[in-house]
C-alpha cells in the first residue's frame, strides 16, 4: 500500500499540470470500479464524498485511477430528488467490495473527452462544448457522463482545478 500511494499521487500531480484541451474522441478501456450510489441533490456531494472515502479506505481498497462522479441522469431530465449519481474509484477486477459500496464495470466504448480547467461551478460551459462537438461529429451520447477529478480542491486554487469530462458516444 505504501508504494501505491506515491504512484497515485504522481498520476494526480501529472494530470493537474496538463492544460485544458479540445474535445477529442478516443477508445476507453473497460474497468471495474467501487462506488457509492447517490440520489437527490448534488448539494449532498461533500457529505457523500466523505461517506464514500471512509468506506472505501476502511475496506482496504486501492484506487487504480482518479476519483470520479458518474451522472446517470441530469437535472434537465428529472426532478432534483430523482437525480441518480455515483461516486467512485477504479479498482482491480477481483477487488472485494462490501456495503455500503457496490462494484460496477464500465464497458469499452468510444468516448468524447474534454479537460475542463477552472472551478467546478463553471463546468456546465464545458459540457455545452462537449455536447456541441458530439453533435457536429454526427454522434450522440450513449451512456452516463463521468467527471474525473484530476487534482485536489484542498490543494489548488479554483482556477487551477482540472476535471476530465467523458461522454460515451455512438453514431446517430
Amino acid at each position: 500500500m505504501k508504494k501505491t500511494i506515491p504512484a497515485f499521487a504522481a498520476v494526480v500531480l501529472l494530470a493537474a499540470l496538463l492544460p485544458a484541451q479540445e474535445v477529442r474522441i478516443m477508445d476507453a478501456e473497460p474497468f471495474a470500479y467501487a462506488y457509492l450510489e447517490c440520489r437527490g441533490s448534488y448539494a449532498q456531494m461533500p457529505a457523500k464524498i466523505n461517506e464514500f472515502m471512509g468506506a472505501f479506505f476502511r475496506q482496504g481498497l486501492m484506487p487504480l485511477g482518479s476519483f470520479f462522479a458518474m451522472y446517470l441522469n441530469a437535472p434537465a431530465e428529472v426532478k432534483e430528488e430523482d437525480l441518480l449519481w455515483r461516486l467512485g474509484f477504479p479498482v482491480a477486477a477481483d477487488a472485494a467490495v462490501a456495503a455500503p459500496l457496490q462494484k460496477g464495470e464500465c464497458r469499452a466504448a468510444k468516448i468524447a473527452v474534454y479537460v475542463h480547467a477552472g472551478p467546478y461551478d463553471k463546468v456546465s460551459g464545458s459540457y455545452a462544448k462537449v455536447f456541441a462537438f458530439i453533435g457536429d461529429q454526427g454522434l450522440k451520447p450513449s451512456g452516463p457522463c463521468i467527471e474525473k477529478y484530476l487534482n485536489n480542491p484542498m490543494q489548488v486554487k479554483p482556477e487551477e482545478l482540472r476535471t476530465e469530462i467523458s461522454v460515451p458516444v455512438e453514431k446517430k
